[in-house]
């Protein structure tokens, strides 16, 4: 995988003096300038007639529903829901992508209530009935009404997908994932695939694809796990060893070696510091000279210092680092990763930090490797498109970045790389 590391330009592709984060006043963002430590509490109201502001990270699955249907979620990533256990959200919200506060004046942790994480109330009043019937319809007989299957599925909420899928199987008496198998074909297929086993479900999949047969599939496995909130990777274990009866950290030391084994072992105790935990100037400053030490201030590289302290940090708390690094030292911290690191290492840190920067820029830059050079690797833009099409939040924000750092538009340039329903597939999800 390829990064661009030019994500801390401005919008005129400028850097900015002192302060290198991305500024997105003039794309219409209800933006106001980072503080060198990122701000904690409640994300703020969307303005009316601003783009919608995007955290920096959430809880990707939510906790068990108790009993009818639970509140909406606050911001993110809409929710996965699922009769399973192990659905446990973060004590307490994230800090908002455009506040503007200090530590100091960050609640304490008793007096910050937890978000509601489970999404059933994105879809109160949803009736699967037609979905079901129009399903029928395009899946039955001779052929296959692919354009009726991407009207259906392309734009739904998971929390729709989990009440369409069980409303299907009463009045079909087969699965939606054995029809859409069955009546569908290559990537179109792999796509509809993904958007029907919902967040959780497409996790626990390509966490077990990347792992799976000759090789590892670094990319895909990064997506799954780096970056990730404590709960959704305590969430993500217990599932996969339920359908796969083996612990996800088992298959992933027997496929990685050395000190790429350790950097995951380390991200998989799902022991990170939380969001809501304010940033403190001192620990920041220890882990910038840490890092210095660590790379560019000695004879080699100690690898497991700077692995214990990206894997281990909150995004707010990397981000002022990052912030503090690149003031001290006039460097970036992803170009030093870049000169001190190689292979699945190197690709792994760069992407823990880049999520913790700026999230949507990453994934606009993740969308890019997939459509360049010789040939599309379909397989991983379809693992990305679904995903990031669950956030309408952070996909508005990752199309202007894409915008923003190549020029050109994503739409645009996802139809060039892909053709026919599946073109039209991925496109409707982007839009």
């Amino acid at each position: 995988m390829s990064y661009n590391n030019n994500y801390y330009y401005d919008n005129n592709q400028n850097m900015q003096q002192g302060h290198p984060y991305q500024q997105q006043q003039q794309q219409g963002y209800n933006y106001q300038p980072q503080q060198p430590y990122p701000p904690q509490g409640y994300p703020q109201q969307v303005q009316q007639g601003y783009l919608p502001q995007y955290p920096q990270q959430q809880a990707y699955y939510p906790q068990q529903p108790q009993q009818g249907y639970p509140q909406q979620p606050q911001q993110g990533y809409q929710q996965q829901a699922s009769q399973q256990q192990l659905y446990p959200p973060p004590a307490h919200p994230p800090p908002s992508f455009n506040q503007a506060t200090h530590p100091s004046s960050a609640p304490t942790p008793q007096s910050v209530p937890p978000l509601q994480h489970d999404y059933y109330a994105q879809a109160p009043h949803y009736n699967p009935a037609s979905d079901v019937q129009d399903i029928i319809k395009a899946t039955k007989g001779f052929g296959t009404d692919e354009k009726i299957l991407i009207r259906v599925l392309a734009k739904k909420t998971p929390a729709e997908i989990e009440i369409l899928k069980p409303a299907f199987e009463n009045v079909k008496g087969k699965s939606l994932r054995h029809v859409i198998d069955k009546e569908t074909s290559g990537n179109l297929r792999d796509a509809l695939l993904q958007i029907v086993a919902g967040p959780l479900g497409a996790d626990v999949e390509n966490a077990h694809r990347a792992l799976d047969g000759a090789g590892t599939n670094e990319s895909m496995l990064n997506d799954v796990v780096l970056s990730r909130t404590n709960a959704d990777l305590n969430t993500l274990k217990g599932i996969y060893r339920q359908r796969h009866g083996r612990p996800l950290e088992r298959d992933i030391a027997e496929d990685l070696s050395m000190k790429t084994q350790t950097l995951f072992e380390i991200v998989l105790n799902a022991s990170r510091m939380e969001e809501w935990i304010p940033v403190d100037p001192n620990k920041v400053n220890n882990d910038v000279q840490d890092l210095y030490r660590a790379t560019q201030g000695r004879v080699g590289t100690d690898e497991l210092l700077v692995c214990s302290i990206l894997a281990s940090r909150s995004d707010a708390h990397l981000r002022a680092v990052a912030d503090q690094y690149y003031a001290r030292y006039s460097k970036k911290l992803v170009q030093v990763i870049d000169s001190e690191f190689s292979g699945h290492m190197k690709k792994a840190l760069a992407y823990i930090v880049k999520c913790a920067v700026n999230r949507p820029t990453c994934y606009a830059e993740m969308l890019e490797d997939c459509m360049s050079g010789m040939g599309t690797k379909d397989k991983l833009l379809i693992v990305r498109v679904v995903r990031y099409h669950w956030d309408p939040a952070m996909l508005v924000h990752m199309k202007q970045a894409y915008k923003n750092v190549y020029g050109k538009d994503l739409i645009s340039r996802v139809k060039g790389e892909t053709s026919g329903d599946y073109e039209k597939l991925m496109v409707a999800m982007l839009s």
